[in-house]
């Protein structure tokens, strides 16, 4: 079985060859942005440290663990899954079985997802397991933004942080598995995260970075004003002023004189200011947003 994303392979490689090797670390720490699948790798890396007879260093698919893993029933694997907040007691509750002996005798495994959500307490109370893990326990957990874990955590686990695809790889994936292409600029709107790509071409909704083109050139052509645009955008004011910030980086770089690459500069600026704005209590994000987009087309 293949990995399930083309750009884990490299880590996976080197993972599976420290587990055969016995020097695997008891807590890794996988860092990446939105759209990447690291919750999805590590439920299959979780699969190939329980399987008994691996094949070419992935799970065999046929032994007693890996049938257990298909039915979401392996005694000796533990998760945590939260996209809000992650409690003490979710915590405590995982670190209560984890202490017990592994049922098939061999490693036991706890994911934790979106770890970055762990509450302090939560975080605390993690922290004795990561300083003293049992023999064969480990620990599996997926953050997407690093910065919010206490330094405690982080200095007792295996930071592994997962850089962004080749564009040749994302290309050939979409073609290979969505018979689909990307434009560059959609890519880079997407912060070249596959799966949020994928997400873009393939939902059937009107919030999407085409659409939001098409708006803007609605806006151009006189069929749409700001305010209607801020009335239909304003739910995704961040992601909008995000895209707008993008256009105008595209803008400044193609820029054909000085002046006019300040001055792109100076309304970027503006748009950066705007964006710290909206996430203050309070703010009308209708306006600011309708405020930004007059800016912008002047």
């Amino acid at each position: 079985m293949s990995i399930c994303y083309p750009w884990f392979t490299e880590i996976h490689t080197q993972f599976m060859r420290h587990a055969q090797a016995n020097t695997l670390h008891h807590a890794i720490l996988l860092h990446a942005k939105p759209g990447m699948g690291k919750h999805a790798y590590v439920h299959q890396l979780a699969d190939d440290l329980l399987c008994h007879h691996l094949k070419f260093g992935h799970a065999c698919g046929q032994c007693q663990s890996c049938l257990l893993n298909q039915a979401s029933s392996h005694p000796d694997r533990y998760v945590i899954a939260s996209d809000k907040q992650i409690s003490v007691n979710e915590i405590r509750e995982a670190l209560t079985k984890l202490q017990e002996h592994a049922q098939l005798r061999q490693r036991k495994i706890l994911i934790i997802e979106h770890a970055d959500t762990m509450t302090e307490s939560a975080a605390n109370a993690l922290l004795k397991t990561l300083e003293e893990p049992s023999l064969n326990t480990f620990l599996l957990l997926t953050v997407s933004d690093i910065q919010r874990l206490l330094p405690t955590i982080l200095s007792r686990c295996e930071k592994n942080t997962l850089i962004i695809p080749s564009l040749d790889m994302i290309r050939a994936w979409l073609n290979e598995h969505y018979q689909i292409t990307a434009a560059d600029d959609l890519m880079r709107a997407y912060q070249f995260a596959p799966l949020s790509i994928v997400n873009a071409l393939t939902e059937d909704t009107e919030m999407n970075y085409n659409a939001f083109k098409q708006d803007l050139g609605a806006i151009k052509q006189g069929q749409l004003n700001s305010l209607e645009f801020a009335q239909k955008w304003h739910s995704q004011a961040h992601q909008s002023l995000g895209w707008l910030q993008l256009m105008l980086q595209q803008k400044t770089a193609q820029a054909t004189d000085k002046k006019e690459s300040l001055r792109f500069l100076a309304v970027s600026d503006f748009v950066s200011q705007q964006m710290q704005r909206i996430h203050h209590q309070g703010t009308n994000k209708r306006l600011v947003l309708s405020q930004v987009i007059d800016k912008v087309m002047s």
